[in-house]
């Protein structure tokens, strides 16, 4: 009987490791961190932060050969993140009929869009938002940088 009970226990035991190994915690990309890993991509990036209360920071990177486009917004509070992330979201899949893809926490939610030729990808995570949009033929580009900075 023990040693039913001393299986069980190490079967329980072994099961909640694999369970919790495929959670990641994910760290929230800083504007820095952006700047050198869209510059070291090969996009030329703008600091277009602007005078609106609610948003720290804001860069977009352009990628002009390709029409590669991405931003990083990030924000005074998370409540602003999630009203920007609802807002851009909304944008973005009104009045299409695209295939998407979601996923949404409380610190993290994934919106991916494809759209004809087009494809975008709106993440928030915490107070940041990095939205990318690129075209079927460089969507390698755009999956590639979110991969660098682990979105």
């Amino acid at each position: 009987m023990k040693r039913i009970i001393k299986l069980c226990a190490a079967i329980l035991a072994a099961a909640a490791v694999f369970a919790l190994a495929g959670c990641s915690a994910r760290t929230t990309v800083t504007a820095d961190e952006f700047k050198k890993q869209a510059e070291s991509a090969g996009f030329t990036v703008t600091d277009s932060s602007s005078t609106n209360t609610n948003i720290e920071k804001y860069l977009s990177a352009v990628k002009s050969e390709t029409g590669t486009e991405l931003a990083f917004i990030s924000f005074t509070s998370e409540n602003a993140a999630e009203e920007m992330y609802a807002n851009i979201k909304s944008n973005i899949s009104a009045g299409t009929d695209g295939t998407a893809k979601n996923v949404d926490s409380s610190a993290y939610n994934k919106y991916t869009l494809v759209n004809g030729e087009l494809n975008h990808t709106l993440v928030r995570m915490n107070k940041t938002i990095v939205y990318g949009k690129a075209t079927t033929t460089y969507k390698n580009q755009m999956d590639d940088f979110f991969k660098a900075i682990k979105y």
